[in-house]
């Protein structure tokens, strides 16, 4: 399922991704200062150098409230986290 959702995504633009699907995906950007975010930023090194803006990507599945978590750059996205039970937002 996760592969497959990849292999979906890859094929979209970033605008794509971001503007066209975002509802349908779920991809949103992460407000670390959010209250009801768990984490305050994903703890890599040299994080404030490298992420401009960090995304909750998209949903593992229709049904599901798994997430896949990163940030772009130009046009690749890092995945930085997979949260399969959607732990990054404490209201879930």
């Amino acid at each position: 399922m996760l592969l497959e959702r990849f292999k979906n995504i890859s094929t979209m633009t970033v605008t794509e991704i971001t503007v066209k699907n975002a509802a349908n995906l779920r991809c949103h950007p992460i407000d670390w200062s959010d209250p009801r975010v768990t984490e305050k930023c994903f703890g890599i090194p040299n994080e404030k150098q490298l992420v401009a803006t960090p995304y909750q990507l998209f949903q593992l599945s229709a049904n599901e409230y798994g997430r896949v978590h990163g940030f772009f750059t130009e046009n690749i996205f890092y995945i930085v986290w997979l949260d399969p039970n959607h732990n990054l937002y404490s209201s879930f």
